[in-house]
């Protein structure tokens, strides 16, 4: 049996399950990152939003977020589910073997206005980059869609820089 890590974004807008009451602070994650290039492939409807969060990420430098292109695995598979049953709008999740995931759940994204579809996007491929949660609703990786940034703000900027350096 294989560990794995996983970190699921809590639905927080219209028709969405219960929301924590807080999102203190997380470690960062172990994250998705080979050497200093992040890859994927996309199996997701979200194609225009992904690709604002990876020019997001890719600004700040260190790490190239970019399609995979060879014969082994990529670093990630992202793509989609439409479940009512979870409580999780995006989800990245790390596995010992094989490409890890980020998945967006349409059943939540459907709804969701275009910058907010998007802020979940670039928060769990903030998770691939090895950030954990931030306590404020100001950073791209608060815990909830209710967060008020959509792309990497400072908090963001700074935990970045602390993995990855300036």
């Amino acid at each position: 049996m294989s560990a794995s890590l996983t970190a699921g974004l809590c639905a927080g807008l219209p028709a969405s399950p219960a929301v924590a009451a807080d999102c203190p602070d997380d470690p960062n994650t172990a994250g998705s990152v080979d050497g200093s290039e992040l890859t994927y492939t996309l199996h997701t409807k979200y194609t225009a939003e992904w690709a604002r969060a990876r020019e997001a990420w890719n600004a700040l430098g260190k790490v190239d977020i970019k399609p995979h292109t060879g014969t082994a695995y990529a670093d990630v598979d992202a793509t989609d589910v439409d479940r009512a049953d979870i409580g999780w709008s995006g989800l990245w999740e790390s596995h010992d073997l094989g490409s890890d995931d980020i998945v967006l759940n349409a059943h939540f994204l459907a709804a969701y206005p275009s910058d907010v579809k998007r802020g979940v996007v670039t928060h769990e491929l903030g998770h691939a980059l090895r950030l954990g949660h931030r306590s404020s609703p100001g950073a791209i990786m608060y815990c909830n869609d209710t967060r008020t940034a959509f792309a990497p703000a400072s908090a963001d900027i700074a935990a970045y820089r602390a993995v990855w350096g300036s």
